[in-house]
């Protein structure tokens, strides 16, 4: 019935508001308005969710393929209501942004049901399709069709209803995984994986079946971890370690484990039960055990034990019933199984707990081990491991670890220096001889020990104690120590843990195994730290060394990056910029390349970061000489210039051109000139390269000579660039005489590419003779005998015998038959033979390729065998009667199939004059139809193609035969007939010594089967 228009009005707003939603991708919206018990099939194949969670994670996955891609066009709505349910049909175009042209998709027609709850309505049901529109002519929409479907969605109504009531059940098992896994992601700590256990039972009997004892077990690789609740199922009752044997010793149980089954019973009568729990009692390591656990009397009471368990990830959950039961339902077996699913997560948890305790410990080790390794890192004298041995004992205490004392030990070179620290602060740093127990840690130390740990108790103790008290320094401490104590301790442990310097020595009053491996870690980072203040020095010269090199290398960089030879000037630039980066004081800095005479040269300068243009200097000017050290052979030369001298050195600079203009701009603009300076001269073949500082810099001289040394690689780039600039003519000319070169030589290719077809046609002659020769032997044998025969039949007819003379004419018929026959055959042969020869149209026609193959095949063998009478060979073939014929070029194909059959009788003969023991050369030839597929294969069992050519036996010109038997063209040839001519495969396989088979893949253009006789 049609809903009133208010509700109408109603339900179409909320439709549209769902809708823009749909279409632009809003998934918070589009969720809001659909109900809990959804069910959506959409319009592909994949498209059918029966929950409004599936739904929505399918849109918000797919959402982007419609957000501003689709527009809805042409559309109409119909609304219905059927009691509370309103019903919305919408038909519409879609269309959708296809890069930047809208396209039509289709006509969709989207069915809907919505159903008011006491917010608002929601859809319960949509369903997307494509109709097939059947409308009479001037209609729209096929009404009865629409009523046709609202009528299915009735029904499917009902049925949903059905499906729910079944649904109902799944939901509450579903609720109670989702309880167990809600209790798995709340843990904090791995003790709270016994509580999920306690969960896990809750839950089962909360769905209404029995369970006794619940319990979880992890199968570790020597011992089972288990966890039981108590027999009411409130808490945990055991907690233990049970020996692997336990149940390796029931087949029933250690078969299970081996297996991939999910689940197992194990029923036991009383005695059996009695005997299990006693072996568990006896032979677990219980940390909990339930005071209320079953007597030998409950359980005998009970009949016996049943034990029903799950596999999980890492071991098993199970339950417990009394008495015997072989066959509990199947029901049960099944929600214990998806239980063990949901505690596979409370134990992931679990691992994930025990790791980040683990991680957290690490932690702490790991800060403790930073705050030393810090303060170690920031020494910068011995002394100072004072505090931080004081450091070291605060962190180790940090760690729960109770020490008395920790102390550095550092080897000297007949005794140790030792510095202490405890809780009541740092001693002085005192000696320690190499005598009694510190010869004896040395020594330990020396054999390669890691770990000594020394117990002191009663009067060795105090010995000890005695002796220390002797030593300068410590012993004045001890000696208040017996005093304020009444007496020396009389037990303590050390232990000493070394490293390449030396050991630390940590002593305790108790044993503290786990600590054992956290004293090494401590002496690794003191080894390290201690390494580093050694290499301190080092380091602080391998980083400026660094510098240097990152500053050669810009440099370099710079310079072998120039693509013309006018950018020397900006390299020029990068070498006063890394120079003063370098915190060098420099002023200017730059290259100068010698004139052929050497009497001056051109200078590519920088002065403070400001490119100079390039300018004349002469190599001997006011205030210097440049050329008599090159002269004298120098590599190195500072000159420096001061006083009057510099000035009239720069009155001289301010004549020569272009620099002389430079140095006006610069007293123009108020600034003076240097009043002194010095130039560093480093010389290389070409050349020099100037650095101009205003102070001495004896450190930097060796860094002047490296950067001069990297401008020689950038001069000879300079040099290169020049060269390839004078090339670029020659290259263009170069060009033109390669591509005529190419020219002569793609008209040679083809030149060789028609010997190779008349090569082809030379190997068919001899055999074409001798096929043609045995048509025309039998032509003439039966043509003699018919002549003799007609003799015979007039002889008979002149004695009247007719019958006689009818039976000599019958086999007079015969013979003439034979004799149509092998004439046709000859026939046959020449066409053949004329169809080779002749240039190929290149137009397909259907061609029985089996005729083809045998008739090739024969005149192969045939020519071959004109050659050399000696030549013989087994040919095999195996043609599919049932292949039509196949389209294709029969000159071009036949082409192919020749040369592979050549190929193959060139093989086994090349093996066959080996004389191999046993060797029978054999040549096959087979036709297969593989689906839409045309198979035809060629082998041979010759020796071969050996692997370090079978790559390029399909490369025009490659022959593995001798000079002069073969051109190389063959297989290139036939690779591109049955490739690019017919669009098919050419490939080959081969094993070495034994065979090679050609493969042509062709794909089927038949048009007629093949008759079979």
């Amino acid at each position: 019935m049609k809903p009133t228009k208010k509700r109408e009005k109603e339900v179409i707003e909320i439709y549209d508001k769902w809708m823009y939603s749909y279409l632009n991708g809003d998934v918070e919206t589009y969720d809001s308005y659909l109900d809990t018990n959804f069910h959506f099939i959409g319009s592909t194949d994949n498209e059918e969710f029966l929950n409004r969670k599936d739904t929505t994670k399918f849109f918000e996955a797919t959402a982007e393929q419609l957000s501003g891609k689709s527009q809805i066009r042409n559309e109409t709505k119909i609304v219905e209501q059927f009691g509370e349910l309103i019903f919305i049909t919408h038909l519409f175009d879609a269309w959708f942004l296809n890069i930047e042209e809208w396209n039509y998709y289709g006509r969709f027609r989207f069915s809907n049901i919505l159903e008011q709850n006491e917010k608002s309505w929601h859809f319960v049901y949509q369903h997307y399709s494509t109709p097939d529109v059947k409308a009479q002519e001037g209609e729209t929409i096929g009404f009865e069709q629409i009523s046709k479907e609202n009528l299915e969605l009735r029904e499917a109504i009902k049925r949903r209803t059905i499906e729910l009531e079944i649904k109902n059940r799944e939901l509450e098992i579903e609720g109670a995984l989702e309880r167990i896994r809600t209790k798995a992601l709340a843990m904090n700590i791995t003790d709270d994986l016994l509580d999920v256990v306690v969960t896990l039972r809750t839950e089962f009997v909360k769905l209404g079946y029995e369970a006794q004892y619940f319990w979880h077990m992890m199968w570790l690789p020597e011992t089972y971890e288990k966890a039981m609740t108590s027999g009411d199922g409130s808490k945990i009752g055991f907690v233990m370690s049970l020996p692997r044997h336990l149940h390796g010793d029931i087949p029933l149980l250690a078969d299970w484990e081996q297996s991939n089954n999910a689940t197992v019973v194990y029923p036991m009568n009383a005695k059996a039960a009695i005997s299990y729990v006693d072996k568990m009692m006896n032979l677990g390591d219980f940390k909990k055990i339930d005071p209320q656990a079953p007597t030998p009397d409950d359980i005998t009471n009970i009949g016996g034990l049943t034990f029903i368990m799950a596999r999980t990830s890492h071991g098993e959950i199970g339950y417990s019933l009394p008495g015997i039961v072989e066959h509990p339902p199947k029901e049960n077996l099944q929600i214990l199984v998806k239980f063990a699913k949901a505690f596979d997560l409370a134990h992931h948890r679990f691992l994930e707990l025990q790791k980040s305790a683990r991680q957290a410990r690490e932690v702490q080790i790991e800060l403790a081990l930073e705050k030393v390794r810090s303060r170690t890192m920031a020494m910068q004298h011995s002394d100072e491991l004072q505090e931080a041995s004081f450091l070291l004992d605060e962190q180790v205490r940090a760690l729960n670890i109770k020490t008395w004392g920790c102390a550095f030990n550092i080897y000297g070179e007949n005794d140790s220096t030792e510095w202490f620290g405890n809780e009541a602060g740092i001693l002085q740093t005192y000696k320690v001889p190499r005598a009694g127990i510190f010869n004896e840690y040395y020594k330990k130390g020396q054999r390669g020990e890691s770990l000594v740990i020394k117990e002191f108790t009663g009067d060795e103790c105090v010995a000890h104690y005695e002796y220390m008290s002797s030593l300068p320094i410590i012993g004045n401490v001890l000696k208040k120590l017996k005093e304020t104590n009444n007496g020396f301790p009389t037990y303590q442990i050390d232990h000493v843990v070394y490293f390449k310097y030396g050991y630390l020595l940590f002593i305790t009053r108790e044993h503290v195994p786990d600590a054992h491996d956290i004293f090494k870690r401590f002496a690794k980072v003191f080894e390290q730290t201690y390494t580093r203040f050694l290499d301190l020095q080092k380091a602080e010269a391998q980083i400026r060394e660094a510098q240097i090199e990152n500053a050669l290398e810009r440099v370099r960089s710079r310079t072998m990056a120039m693509q013309r030879s006018d950018e020397l000037p900006e390299a020029a630039n990068d070498l006063f910029l890394q120079v003063q980066a370098l915190g060098i004081p420099a002023w200017s800095a730059g290259y100068c390349i010698w004139s052929e005479n050497k009497e001056k040269a051109t200078a590519f300068m920088s002065s403070e970061g400001v490119i100079q243009k390039p300018f004349i200097l002469p190599n001997i000017g006011v205030g210097y000489n440049f050329l008599k050290p090159s002269h004298n052979g120098e590599t190195f030369h500072v000159e420096e210039l001061g006083g009057e001298l510099i000035k009239e050195h720069y009155e001289f600079m301010r004549t020569l051109p272009v620099f002389g203009e430079v140095l006006d701009g610069v007293l123009k603009a108020g600034h003076s000139l240097p009043t002194f300076q010095i130039f560093h001269i480093c010389y290389f073949k070409h050349g020099y390269v100037m650095f101009i500082t205003y102070e001495r810099v004896p450190k930097s001289h060796d860094i002047f000579k490296r950067f001069a040394t990297v401008f020689e690689q950038t001069y000879t780039r300079f040099l290169d660039l020049q060269v390839k600039e004078n090339q670029a003519t020659a290259l263009l000319t170069e060009k033109k005489r390669l591509e005529n070169t190419l020219s002569n030589l793609q008209t040679t290719q083809s030149q060789l590419i028609q010997a190779e077809k008349m090569a082809s046609l030379g190997e068919l002659t001899a055999g074409i003779a001798h096929e043609i020769q045995n048509p025309l032997n039998f032509v003439n044998n039966f043509s003699e005998v018919s002549n003799e025969l007609i003799d015979e039949m007039n002889e008979e007819l002149d004695k009247k015998d007719l019958e006689e003379a009818k039976a000599i004419s019958l086999d007079i018929k015969q013979n003439l038959e034979k004799i149509n026959h092998h004439g046709k055959r000859a026939d046959n042969i020449v066409k053949g033979m004329l169809q080779h020869s002749r240039s190929s149209s290149g137009t397909k026609e259907p061609t029985n390729i089996n005729a083809l193959a045998d008739e090739y095949l024969r005149l192969a063998y045939h020519g071959l065998r004109a050659k050399d009478k000696s030549f013989n060979a087994e040919l095999v073939t195996d043609f599919d009667e049932h292949i039509g014929k196949v389209n294709m070029i029969p000159q071009d194909m036949g082409r192919v199939i020749l040369n592979l059959i050549t190929n193959a009788f060139y093989a086994v003969n090349e093996k066959n004059q080996q004389k191999p023991k046993d060797y029978k050369p054999i040549v096959s030839v087979s036709t297969k139809r593989v689906g839409d597929k045309i198979e035809i294969k060629v082998t041979d069992n010759g020796n071969g193609i050996p692997k370090h050519v079978i790559d390029k036996v399909f490369q025009p010109f490659f022959t593995t035969k001798p000079t002069g038997q073969g051109t190389g063209l063959g297989l290139s040839m036939s690779y591109d007939i049955v490739t690019k001519g017919h669009g098919g495969e050419l490939h080959v396989e081969t094993i070495e010594n034994e065979r090679t088979q050609f493969n042509i893949t062709l794909p089927v253009y038949v048009t007629e089967p093949i008759k079979t006789k």
